[in-house]
């Protein structure tokens, strides 16, 4: 398969520490034998719903070619409900709007509903990126050689 054909896959996760509280997003994005992992803090005053949007939106925002297929998994039922669902948002409404234009840029998206904690390791590696966030109170972004 073409290597431009072969999906990005992405595993997003937000997290807090309380709800409100501090928040931090986690973002794995594999191609090929490329992983780029993506962390970052959301400040005091984060709630779960915005981890989870924010990670997904950086997600997108890191992947170049919108044309190419991407599979997003997140564990986040609100999340993904705003996006495929068409759901009313009643709070986050910008980053909402953000989201969802950020999403219609890429014509073969395809965003799949996982459960969390569940040992989907691309997940959990996810939310492992979002807890250092909160406790490091900083960003990251790295790429990996996979094995």
């Amino acid at each position: 398969m073409n290597s431009l054909q072969e999906p990005i896959i992405v595993f997003t996760d937000g997290a807090c520490s309380g709800n409100p509280g501090p928040g931090g997003y986690g973002v794995v994005l594999r191609a090929g034998k490329t992983q780029r992992v993506i962390s970052g803090w959301l400040g005091d005053a984060c709630t779960n719903n915005i981890a989870e949007l924010t990670a997904i939106l950086r997600a997108l925002e890191a992947i170049r070619d919108p044309s190419r297929p991407v599979h997003l998994y997140s564990d986040s039922a609100y999340a993904l409900g705003l996006l495929t669902q068409n759901w009313k948002a009643k709070a986050n409404t910008e980053l909402v709007m953000t989201l969802r234009r950020k999403a219609r840029d890429f014509s073969r998206l395809k965003l799949i509903k996982i459960e969390g904690h569940a040992g989907h390791e691309g997940n959990e590696l996810a939310d492992k990126l979002a807890r250092a966030a909160i406790v490091n109170r900083a960003t990251t972004d790295e790429y990996q050689k996979l094995p």
